[in-house]
C-alpha cells in the first residue's frame, strides 16, 4: 500500500517508489508506447513501470538518478534467475497496490460508461 518496493541491480540494492510522480510517467508512457498486452505487462511495461518508481525513490530521497531507463530494460530483458524475477513481480505488485494506482483505477472504473 505504500509504493514501496527493492530490486538489485549489479548487486546493489535498488529502493523503487510507486507515488504520483512514478504514475504520471507510467501514463505517459502508456500513452506513447503498448506496454500492455493481453491484459498483461509485456517487456517494455515492466522496465517502465521499475524506471518510473527509481526516478520517483531518486526525487523522494533529492539524489540525482544515476541509472538510466537501459539498465531497466535490460534487468528485465535478461531476467533469468529465479531471485531477480521474484524482486520484479514483487516490484510489480508494489506498484499495482500503491494507494495512487488503486485510486486511480478506481476512478477509471467510475468513469466508465456502462450499458
Amino acid at each position: 500500500m505504500n509504493g514501496l518496493a527493492q530490486i538489485t541491480i549489479d548487486g546493489q540494492p535498488i529502493v523503487l517508489k510507486f507515488g504520483l510522480p512514478a504514475l504520471r510517467r507510467i501514463v505517459e508512457k502508456m500513452t506513447q508506447y503498448e506496454l500492455i498486452e493481453n491484459d498483461q505487462y509485456n517487456e517494455l511495461g515492466l522496465s517502465h513501470i521499475l524506471y518510473a518508481g527509481y526516478l520517483n525513490a531518486c526525487a523522494m530521497k533529492d539524489v540525482p538518478a544515476l541509472l538510466t531507463y537501459e539498465t531497466f530494460y535490460e534487468l528485465i530483458e535478461n531476467a533469468e534467475d529465479e531471485a531477480t524475477k521474484d524482486e520484479i513481480i514483487g516490484a510489480i505488485r508494489s506498484f499495482e497496490e500503491s494507494k495512487f494506482v488503486k485510486a486511480g483505477m478506481a476512478k477509471k472504473k467510475v468513469e466508465k460508461p456502462t450499458k
